[in-house]
């Protein structure tokens, strides 16, 4: 189970230069010790269950965002026009706890009702023994990308080697600083698995896309839709060799008549894609 914890403290930071998304950077810090143990003794009436943090340990885990990371959430928002400006708020969720390892997820948003839906995520892994936070990129960091994303854990995959952790990352339709003639989304399955050298990012699926551009002249509408079925194929032990994607992906075009709309496939294609374990360097390799 899920839970999405409200940030009861609003902290303040300076506005960085103007933002469309959250960083996308590798970064690790170091929560304080009287920190760590609040949230060990918030584990302890359910080491399984629901971890459910009391506000100062949600401010806590806040104060301890990275200067850069956490000056980017009102960049964020205040790029989002006036009714937005001065509405971004934090909320940290618990996506799942493994062993002696939390994977959370940070998200940005705004307070003014009519942004309920949007908001960007990145997941950051805290390893309860050293205090580590270690918070985790899921894109490129360009300066025109407008990417929103959205995390939930999606599975554990024992691996040779390795404990994998996988998350579902859903990129929604559109981001309210930005309105055009195409919109893309998506969603991928992502594989992480945490190393002595720090969270290893071991492979990227994606499973569904849906893009669409209009052009007026002529007037029609092109519209791609894709998805991807993930089985795993596992040896004795139960531990993951590789990963299947069977997917279908359809292209269409839409010409109009007045009001009426007349769709017409350009094309499809069906196919598998393989990604085989390789314990000796711990990666997954596709196979051609």
């Amino acid at each position: 189970m899920v839970r999405l914890f409200p940030l009861l403290l609003l902290l303040a930071a300076p506005l960085a230069e103007a933002r469309l998304n959250l960083l996308q950077s590798k970064q690790v810090v170091t929560l304080p010790g009287n920190l760590v143990g609040s949230i060990r003794a918030s584990l302890e009436p359910s080491p399984i269950g629901p971890v459910v943090f009391a506000a100062p340990v949600q401010a806590g885990l806040l104060r301890a965002l990275p200067q850069d990371f956490r000056a980017a959430c009102p960049s964020l928002i205040e790029s989002w026009g006036d009714i937005a400006r001065g509405t971004d708020e934090w909320r940290v969720r618990v996506l799942v706890r493994q062993a002696d390892q939390l994977w959370l997820s940070f998200r940005c948003g705004s307070r003014a009702p009519e942004y309920e839906k949007d908001y960007d995520e990145r997941p950051a892994l805290l390893r309860l023994a050293t205090g580590k936070l270690e918070f985790l990129p899921l894109g490129s960091d360009a300066e025109n990308d407008s990417t929103l994303y959205h995390v939930e854990f999606s599975e554990f995959l024992s691996l040779e080697g390795a404990q994998g952790v996988a998350l579902r990352v859903t990129e929604p339709a559109g981001n309210p600083c930005c309105d055009g003639p195409e919109s893309r989304s998506g969603e991928t399955w992502r594989v992480f698995a945490d190393s002595p050298h720090g969270v290893l990012y071991l492979l990227s699926v994606t499973t569904a896309r849906d893009d669409s551009s209009h052009s007026d002249d002529p007037e029609v509408d092109s519209e791609t839709t894709y998805r991807a079925q993930i089985t795993l194929d596992r040896d004795a032990q139960n531990r993951g060799r590789e990963v299947v994607a069977s997917f279908h992906e359809e292209v269409k075009d839409i010409t109009y008549e007045g009001e009426k709309a007349n769709p017409h496939t350009v094309s499809q294609r069906s196919g598998t894609l393989r990604y085989r374990w390789i314990p000796a360097s711990l990666h997954f390799e596709e196979i051609k």
